[in-house]
């Protein structure tokens, strides 16, 4: 029979989720290579393989406890390791997003793929190898492939413009998929000196002393503001929608 895993977290049946996530935390802080080291390479060894326990432990217990919960229940004798037998791969984080990039830009992520279910033989990573690439993949673990840190990079080529695929993830048939967007600001460039609307995330990217200039005692963050191209001062002016205070700056500068 299989060790009981909520025992290996040392917590109660009746452990809520935040319980169990403390206590997964917990031991994996005390059971890191960073806190091993100096230690003798048996002892190294030993607080890796808990470490993959408590790991497997705290990765059932939050996908898939109710039947985990089942099966302990109809038979506490049952090895739940062979039950719950087909891989899962599960991805954290599953959703990446990146925001207000300048075209061109590089930007970098990374996830790390678990196995909450049964053993598996192969792994496969799909590589979009658009404007969205992974890069680099490493275990984290010198005992097994999982856990498995994926590194990626996005990069835009336009500007004011939204990206969206998705990282497939497959242990052997089963399958799982990250989500990533990433999002180009918007770039000034009106030359007709009328006033064009522009939201708050894009604009804090271009004025770096907003307080200073659009202190308007309200919050800022969510808020619409207009801004337009001055015709004597050959600068950008900024002010919130439908209202006449305004501010001056030259975000080139």
């Amino acid at each position: 029979m299989e060790e009981n895993l909520y025992y290996i977290l040392g917590v109660e049946q009746n452990a809520s989720q935040d319980d169990i996530k403390k206590a997964w935390k917990d031991k994996h802080w005390i059971l890191s290579a960073d806190h091993m080291q100096g230690a003798p390479e048996s002892a190294k060894q030993k607080a890796e393989a808990d470490l993959k326990e408590v790991n497997r432990a705290f990765e059932v217990l939050s996908t898939k406890r109710e039947e985990y919960d089942r099966i302990l229940q109809q038979n506490p004798n049952t090895n739940t390791t062979q039950s719950l037998s087909a891989p899962k791969p599960t991805i954290d984080p599953y959703h990446i997003e990146f925001k207000n990039a300048a075209p061109g830009e590089v930007k970098k992520a990374s996830f790390t793929v678990f196995n909450t279910g049964g053993p598996y033989s192969k792994i496969n990573i799909s590589n979009p190898d658009s404007w969205l690439r992974v890069v680099a993949w490493h275990s984290l673990s010198t005992s097994d492939e999982l856990p498995l840190k994926v590194e990626i990079e996005a990069q835009g080529k336009d500007w004011y413009k939204r990206y969206s695929d998705v990282i497939c993830i497959s242990l052997d048939s089963a399958q799982g998929r990250v989500n990533v967007l990433l999002t180009t600001r918007l770039r000034l460039e009106v030359k007709d000196h009328k006033w064009h609307d522009i939201d708050f995330e894009n604009l804090k990217a271009w004025v770096k002393k907003r307080k200073d200039f659009l202190d308007t005692g309200q919050e800022l963050p969510g808020k619409t503001f207009s801004y337009r191209l001055n015709k004597t001062t050959h600068k950008y002016q900024f002010r919130l929608r439908h209202s006449y205070k305004s501010a001056i700056y030259d975000p080139f500068h």
